[in-house]
């Protein structure tokens, strides 16, 4: 089963059905929700999926998106399941039990997960772009290593609760029939990195829990000469619950397939029938860039 995430097209319609008809042209069986559904269009995307008129594969966190106020910010890292401000880390974990529930009433299969990030005066962004501009290898490696370092220092507290926040999360998705989904980051400040997934499975030992792969993150940082892409499907792809299928120029990821340069033949072997398979797909993309894209890929898997 192939599905299409919201985020392409939701910010263009004033329906849940008529997002959910454009969607459905793609070629997709069913969507995944994204944490950029705008909130007047959850309670139509439920009642759809209710009556079986929608299919929804996955949701990602957060969503439906929790009620702030105005001045507020929400992202899909904000509220932080990683936040030393214990008052925040809860709420977090209070509106991630929210979106299990939601994923349990569309009889979603999961719920991806973004962890939060170590909070660092060098922007991560500056990491990547200085890494793809230096054409020296032992430059660009002494670069990441110097923010490496910086990173290990203050990581602690941080993933300390990330790992309270996954005890309470998983004992709440276990029964429920919906796996949550630990996905690798884009910026080296964010968690998990390639060791931290072990560690988390190591303390987390959950069958609620899994590994949730992001195609364009970790191509971004093979680009940038920061990390192997492969590494992180070779340690963990036998937790593999789900993928974020897009193309990838440079630093310039969540393109459709065959608008950038990733060959996706590298990670055929992990497009399994039992893991969920989600275009993840930015706009500007157009309706055929998508289809042609998504045909490409379902050839890829069958052929």
């Amino acid at each position: 089963m192939f599905s299409i995430s919201t985020v392409w097209n939701a910010y263009r319609h004033a329906s849940a059905e008529a997002m959910i008809e454009e969607l459905s042209a793609s070629g997709c069986e069913a969507i995944e929700l994204s944490f950029t559904l705008p909130a007047e269009l959850f309670p139509g995307v439920l009642d759809l999926a209710r009556a079986g008129r929608v299919k929804v594969s996955s949701l990602h966190n957060y969503c439906p998106p929790p009620l702030v106020p105005r001045s507020g910010r929400i992202s899909p890292d904000l509220p932080s399941l990683a936040s030393r401000d214990e008052r925040e880390r809860s709420w977090a974990v209070r509106q991630t039990m929210r979106t299990i529930d939601a994923a349990k009433a569309m009889k979603a299969r999961a719920v991806v997960l973004h962890l939060g990030k170590i909070p660092l005066r060098e922007a991560g962004r500056k990491i990547i772009d200085l890494a793809m501009e230096d054409g020296d290898e032992r430059r660009r490696q002494a670069l990441r290593d110097s923010f490496l370092r910086k990173r290990a220092k203050k990581a602690g507290p941080y993933l300390e609760g990330v790992f309270q926040s996954l005890l309470s999360l998983t004992a709440y998705a276990e029964g429920t029939g919906v796996l949550l989904g630990v996905e690798n980051r884009y910026f080296l400040e964010e968690i998990p990195s390639l060791d931290e997934i072990g560690a988390i499975f190591d303390r987390i030992p959950s069958p609620a829990l899994g590994y949730w792969h992001d195609i364009g993150h970790a191509q971004v940082k093979e680009n940038a000469g920061l990390e192997e892409h492969g590494e992180y499907l070779r340690r963990y792809g036998g937790r593999l619950i789900g993928m974020h299928v897009h193309d990838v120029i440079g630093a310039s990821d969540h393109r459709a397939p065959l608008q950038g340069r990733f060959d996706f033949a590298r990670v055929k072997d992990y497009l399994r029938r039992d893991i969920l398979k989600v275009f993840e797909i930015h706009p500007p993309a157009t309706d055929e860039e998508v289809r042609r894209g998504i045909e490409h890929i379902r050839n890829l898997v069958q052929g």
